[in-house]
């Protein structure tokens, strides 16, 4: 029901919504104006028939304390990286957003943070952002504090293009050279494709050079300083990579001698291989400046790899499956820009066949 009120001034009108909650205690909630009042009583009625009423003092609380429950209780399955990645997300929400009340955060709300957040970050950087403020979101949903969530539908910044550094066969080498001893490396990541964490983690055992194959079951990725050793991301990370002719005399030397659990591409003090150490010590920014290459990451030679496999005329789901990528869709969207090169393919294919067409019928 709604109740109209006077203030203690005689002049100030109230219109107060009063209620019963599904535990019989009565509640109210009072408004300046009486379409305000009649919209909450309705939404009010409704909730209660539907069952989904939540109580107003639950979503009385802190975003970044919902942020802190939900770092503690519903991120305790997702890998360390993946960890660490919400945390620096979440740095960029807290400042702005961390102390809004819940049930008070609006979309237009979330708008003027993600405007704010794009005059100073890059677009990936707001769209990863923007994805952990929807997940905390969500987990206030789960906890009952809001019915829905505001962050959802909030127009985004577009990704950048996909920067394209893919080397050819010449420039593999090349780099190869000039790295030295380190070279395997770079030998290794072309032409197996796989990712750093999973080629750090690679032992001995993983090798089998009579099989040709590689198996690719562990990954070893550095999390707060520290190494995080555990299975690849995702059932399709899990896989046996084939071994081409260029590297076997590179895996025979890294494996000989060797016990089964040692690592074939190990850190000089024995451990796991870590990215920034490597790129800082191999000599890795003067051997890609010298060679025209500055800018590149040793992520580049995996994807130099499925380059190289696709314009060799490797299936798409072979590459699919050799990179460890879950869905087709990603491996059909980084290597999107080798199609307009097929359409020549294509496009020759069906002259051949006009050509002879044309000549069979001048002969007949």
């Amino acid at each position: 029901m709604i109740e109209r009120r006077l203030w203690k001034n005689g002049k100030t009108v109230a219109w107060t919504v009063r209620y019963r909650d599904p535990t019989g205690r009565q509640r109210s909630k009072a408004f300046t104006r009486r379409r305000d009042a009649e919209a909450y009583e309705d939404e009010i009625s409704s909730r209660l028939r539907r069952g989904d009423w939540l109580d107003p003092r639950r979503g009385e609380v802190t975003l970044a304390s919902v942020w802190e429950e939900y770092e503690r209780a519903g991120t305790g399955h997702l890998r360390a990286t993946t960890r660490q990645n919400y945390r620096a997300a979440w740095r960029n929400v807290d400042p702005y957003l961390g102390r809004w009340r819940v049930n008070r955060l609006e979309q237009a709300d979330v708008a003027d943070w993600i405007e704010s957040l794009r005059r100073q970050k890059g677009a990936e950087t707001v769209r990863q952002a923007h994805r952990v403020l929807c997940l905390v979101i969500d987990y206030a949903i789960q906890t009952r504090r809001l019915t829905t969530n505001p962050a959802r539908g909030v127009r985004l910044p577009r990704r950048p293009p996909a920067r394209e550094r893919i080397l050819t066969v010449d420039q593999v080498h090349s780099l190869v050279q000039r790295m030295g001893s380190q070279g395997d490396l770079v030998l290794a990541m072309t032409y197996l494709g796989l990712r750093w964490s999973e080629l750090a983690a690679l032992k001995v055992s993983d090798v089998d050079l009579t099989r040709r194959r590689v198996r690719v079951v562990e990954r070893a990725t550095e999390v707060g300083g520290r190494m995080d050793v555990a299975a690849p991301k995702s059932r399709a990370s899990q896989r046996s990579v084939a071994i081409p002719s260029v590297l076997s005399t590179v895996l025979e030397r890294r494996v000989a001698n060797k016990p089964a659990d040692a690592l074939v591409f190990p850190a000089p003090d024995g451990g796991y291989l870590r990215n920034g150490n490597w790129r800082a010590r191999s000599g890795w920014a003067a051997a890609t400046k010298e060679l025209g290459l500055e800018g590149i990451t040793p992520h580049d030679l995996r994807r130099t790899f499925g380059s190289l496999a696709r314009s060799a005329g490797a299936d798409l789901r072979w590459i699919q499956r050799a990179m460890g990528h879950e869905s087709i869709t990603t491996t059909a969207r980084i290597y999107a820009h080798l199609y307009d090169e097929e359409l020549d393919v294509v496009a020759a294919a069906l002259d051949r066949l006009t050509r002879s067409a044309t000549n069979g019928g001048e002969s007949a």
